[in-house]
């Protein structure tokens, strides 16, 4: 008999995955590895992170829907702040800035 695995998923972390494609999409921010995980870093930095454990299935998308409504005004808001940043200051463009200055 297996069990299933009970680890911690960070909620606010998958919720923000889903959502920041559509946000980039919106701000008119490129969509590269770079740009989303940057976005998702400053994103991320900016709200606490909110644990659970759970065996999966039923159970896991339940608890998802319970606190959609309650994080998802704060993480759209927290990812819309961080893709125009990065689009205001994208990594590649500072990488060139610098080399220019040397």
């Amino acid at each position: 008999m297996t069990q299933a695995k009970h680890e911690p998923i960070n909620l606010v972390l998958q919720m923000a995955e889903g959502l920041l494609p559509s946000v980039m999409r919106k701000v008119g921010l490129e969509d590269t590895p770079e740009n989303r995980a940057d976005a998702l870093a400053l994103a991320l930095n900016a709200m606490p992170s909110k644990y659970i454990t759970t065996g999966g299935g039923k159970s896991y998308t339940q608890f998802v829907e319970n606190y959609r409504h309650q994080y998802e005004t704060d993480i759209l808001s927290n990812l819309t702040r961080a893709a125009l940043k990065v689009k205001q200051s994208p990594r590649g463009e500072a990488r060139e800035d610098a080399g220019d200055r040397a």
